[in-house]
């Protein structure tokens, strides 16, 4: 196993992000495309990174995968706070016809206090539904950010049984003025982490400030997630996302150039 092995791409349809976020260009990668210029080897298909329901042809984009180790789909919220695990069936029938297809992604999933909605026996019956059916084991992942733990001893308490309740947690800095906090953040994460995979998510496009990342921001990053990885702190990279990965920007010339230094160190 090599470095790039243990990354991930964050994949949206293409195009999604155009005239977004105050990103002005107009991109046409795809999310294959994108794991390809990028050097990795597994991605999280996440059809609507805004949650406006707009559907795609999975095994349309399935079939760009077939070459990729492990692939992940989002699995929405709604269906899990009323109590509804059959959505997971789709997932499964997706799963037996692609054999790389091995867990689910829970997007945005803190809101807030809108987690509060989902009893957690419900998010239980989800996971358990993943772990025991026909096909073979899904893990499951949250998507858990910075600014939304580390802040309150209570709060993050009160969150704790929902963060236990899946397989893998992986923590995003929305901001790139936050990244300073990333270690700090870190300490705490692992503390509320005991028992969970982890994984570190790398914004290559500064969505929370809505501009351009910058590539400084983004080469500090991938060196500390490397050293976590190697150290056995994390068990993956997440780098966001292919839309708008062809259109010049700074942070993904830095991003393609660290993987092609990196990308093939042993593990």
């Amino acid at each position: 196993m090599i470095l790039r092995d243990k990354f991930w791409l964050w994949g949206h349809p293409e195009g999604y992000y155009n005239n977004k976020y105050g990103n002005n260009g107009v991109s046409r990668m795809t999310p294959m495309e994108g794991c390809l210029y990028l050097g990795v080897r597994n991605v999280f298909m996440v059809p609507d990174g805004d949650h406006l329901h707009i559907p795609v042809n999975r095994r349309q984009y399935n079939k760009s995968f077939t070459t990729l180790n492990q692939v992940g789909w989002e699995f929405g919220n709604p269906c899990i706070a009323a109590g509804d695990t059959t959505p997971i069936d789709g997932f499964l029938a997706d799963a037996k016809d692609f054999a790389n297809i091995g867990c689910a992604v829970f997007d945005d999933f803190k809101s807030g206090d809108r987690y509060k909605s989902v009893p957690l026996e419900n998010l239980l019956a989800v996971r358990e539904k993943f772990h025991v059916n026909d096909v073979r084991r899904m893990d499951t992942w949250m998507v858990l950010y910075t600014f939304q733990f580390g802040k309150n001893r209570q709060e993050d308490d009160e969150f704790q049984p929902y963060m236990d309740a899946f397989d893998g947690i992986i923590m995003w800095t929305w901001a790139e003025k936050d990244v300073p906090l990333i270690p700090e953040k870190f300490e705490i994460f692992k503390r509320m982490t005991p028992n969970n995979k982890r994984m570190l998510g790398v914004y290559l496009w500064n969505f929370g400030e809505s501009k351009e990342a910058t590539g400084e921001a983004v080469e500090w990053q991938l060196n500390w997630a490397k050293e976590k990885l190697l150290a056995g702190e994390i068990d993956g990279v997440v780098l966001h996302t292919n839309t708008m990965a062809d259109l010049d920007y700074e942070s993904y010339d830095v991003a393609v150039r660290w993987m092609q230094e990196n990308g093939d160190l042993p593990l």
